[in-house]
Formats: structure tokens, sequence, C-alpha cells
């Protein structure tokens, strides 16, 4: 994965249907038990909790956190293959412009399966809005932040119809779209503006159809957030979604303040590191809860 207005998100706006073959037979049946089972082992372990995780959160932690999703990724090079794991520092990234949503359906979810998920969305965006205090908006032809809910075979279709949806995509979103494997469940690929201190230019976000229940939900909660502005995992955040255990499906209170920091005033995309450090240690200090 890569990478205030209260927000309402209109039917009519946001969900439109992708022209993409639609996905039927063994092969999509497949996806869809391998998602159940997953899904169901996660659960049986523990993960995917549906808490938000304690309110309590110290300074310290909350430094370290936000430094590690925020200013740091784990994907040399910003590729999901090669270098994957060799952690390198990098500059802050957030929307400056206003979110404009919208959400797009493959031919394979069926209508009550929409409606479910834009009411979901609906709700989630609302709460990234608050949270942040950045401006989201339904959109349509004008979006900057597409969000795809698609089975298997309607996304590998996916590399010829992006460029045509999205005016402007580089080859490089569209390939790293177009090489998702059956192990990444969801995904988010956001693009900065050439100048940095623009912040995201665009962001996709990839939500498999053959998913359900709690992992359905985990999917659009961790990649949404994450096309924010927060785009690693870190091992050390607990309890948090920002973190490949899995524990917790749905963003956590501690989450809701790295989100928060993210967005304050005194930050800005494209600060360094260093530039950024003395703003997010007074932030932490500001929030912490004990």
């Amino acid at each position: 994965m890569i990478f205030s207005a209260r927000v309402r998100l209109l039917p009519g706006a946001l969900c439109a249907l992708l022209a993409l073959p639609a996905s039927a037979g063994p092969a999509a049946e497949t996806f869809a038990a391998y998602y159940r089972q997953l899904e169901h082992t996660l659960v049986s372990q523990g993960a995917l909790r549906t808490d938000r995780g304690s309110p309590a959160s110290d300074a310290a932690s909350l430094v370290r956190d936000f430094v590690d999703v925020a200013l740091t990724s784990e994907y040399a090079g910003g590729s999901l293959t090669a270098g994957a794991g060799q952690r390198e520092a990098k500059p802050l990234l957030r929307w400056e412009d206003t979110v404009r949503m919208q959400v797009l359906f493959g031919v394979s979810v069926p209508p009550a399966r929409r409606e479910a998920d834009r009411r979901a969305i609906r709700a989630y965006a609302d709460k990234l809005a608050r949270v942040t205090g950045h401006r989201i908006t339904p959109a349509g032809r004008d979006a900057n932040f597409h969000v795809l809910v698609v089975s298997e075979a309607e996304r590998r279709s996916l590399s010829s119809q992006l460029p045509k949806l999205i005016p402007g995509i580089s080859p490089w979103m569209v390939r790293t779209i177009s090489r998702m494997g059956r192990n990444h469940i969801c995904m988010v690929v956001a693009e900065p503006h050439a100048d940095r201190r623009r912040g995201y230019a665009r962001a996709v976000a990839i939500v498999r159809a053959e998913s359900s229940g709690r992992l359905r939900q985990s999917c659009i909660e961790e990649e949404l957030a994450q096309g924010m502005g927060l785009p690693n995992d870190c091992p050390m955040a607990v309890p948090s979604i920002f973190n490949d255990d899995q524990q917790y499906a749905l963003l956590t209170r501690r989450d809701e303040l790295l989100l928060s920091m993210l967005y304050d005033a005194s930050l800005a995309s494209g600060m360094t590191r260093a530039e950024a450090m003395p703003r997010i240690t007074r932030l932490a200090r500001r929030l912490a809860t004990r």
C-alpha cells in the first residue's frame, strides 16, 4: 500500500458504473472464497477488531508513530516490489487541494452491495473530514480521489481504462494497480504534484468486490486514511490500522490523533523531516492524553 467541512456525499454524484468486463464463474468464486477464509482466520485469531482502541496516547509514541507513517517510505523509490522493506525518509505530503471524491463500481457489484458501500464510504469520508478539518466533497468528472470497487477480472482490465477515466494519471500509477497481487487485499496509490508544496494531485483506491464483512470495511477505512497522507505501515503503532498485523479493522482513536496532526496548520506539504520535527513534537505534547 502506498501510497473543516462536514461532508455530504451525494449518491448521484459519487456512484457510477465502470464499463469493465464482469467477473463471473469459477475465478470470481475462488477469490470470494479466499477472502472469506482470510477474514474468518483473522477474526478467529483476534484480529480485525471493531473497537477503536484506548484513547490514551503519550507524546513520545505519537511522535514516533507520526514519523513512521507520514515521513517514512517502506518502498524504495516508491515501488511496491523493487526495494520493498528499504525504509527511507520522505517529505511530508497531504492534500492541500480540496479532496474531490468519486466512487465507481464494476458491473459485477450488485445494486444492494453498491448502496451499502456507498453509505459506508459516505459516513467514513464524513469522519475523515471532521478529524482532519480538510474539505472533502463529492465529485464526478473533476474527481481527484477515485475509489474503485472492482472484481479481479475488472481490475485486470483497468490498465487500458484508467488513462481514459483519470486524465493525467501517470504510467507508474497504472502499472502499480495492474500488478496488484491476490495478497494485496486492497490498495491506495497517491501521486503528488510536481511541486511537492502543493501536496497530492490524485489518488486511486482499489477495494476488491470479492471481499466482504470486516475485511471489506477495513479496506475502506485503511486505504482512504492512507490516501489522506499517512501511507506507511508501522509495526510499533498500536492500536492502529497503520500496522500490517491487521489487529484493527477500523480507524482507532490513535489514528485520529495522527490524522489531526498531519492536517494541523503548522505543517505543510513539502516539509522535510528536519523542518517538521519541532512542530510535530509540539503537536504531540498538546494532543497527548496521558
